[in-house]
């Protein structure tokens, strides 16, 4: 996926012309098919990561780009990751504005090891808020507090509200030189699979 389809998932999805900057968009690459092994490592990676950073996209033109670390669940009902974010906090107020995001999951480093070689994937995705009570967002909540049972206080206040991101396409790097685009239906294959 280039940059002018990023773009156009950012006007198709925000009233102003600032959201045709997609955020985390990589180069241009064609789609290729998934070995039986980069399929086995993205879901891995995907199901025994719990933090990712998240990149958001302001409307204001004075202010910046938004990067955050974030705790996220895998909600294989609704085939998508789950965030819990604060209202007041800035990226929900990004999300809500501009809903086109991107997450990087990556490996966790050892030591020894060239960085290079270390897993990662870049997603580019949709955030949408659940409302409260719909099957989108029970589904979500039990998702997240399966995976994070001590947050139960958080989501019972009323300014926490679960947000959950739609894959569109990613960039995944299985290792140094192997690097492969993944369409929007392996995500969502990946992540209604069990773990």
């Amino acid at each position: 996926m280039n940059h002018t389809i990023l773009s156009g998932m950012a006007r198709k999805h925000a009233p102003s012309s600032t959201g045709a900057r997609a955020a985390g968009a990589s180069g241009a690459s064609e789609p290729s098919p998934a070995s039986p092994r980069s399929a086995q490592t993205l879901r891995a990676l995907l199901h025994s990561r719990r933090t990712a950073t998240l990149a958001t996209q302001s409307q204001q033109a004075a202010e910046a780009p938004g990067i955050w670390l974030v705790p996220y669940a895998i909600d294989g009902v609704g085939k998508c990751l789950v965030l819990l974010a604060s209202s007041a906090a800035p990226h929900a107020r990004q999300m809500q504005a501009q809903p086109v995001v991107s997450l990087l999951i990556a490996q966790s480093e050892s030591a020894p090891q060239p960085v290079h070689i270390h897993e990662r994937v870049s997603i580019i995705g949709l955030a949408k808020f659940p409302v409260s009570g719909s099957a989108a967002w029970v589904s979500a909540r039990h998702a997240y507090l399966r995976r994070f049972p001590d947050a139960t206080t958080m989501t019972q206040l009323g300014d926490f509200r679960f947000v959950c991101i739609g894959p569109q396409h990613a960039r995944h790097v299985v290792g140094y030189g192997a690097t492969r685009s993944v369409e929007q239906p392996e995500l969502l294959a990946l992540l209604a699979s069990p773990h």
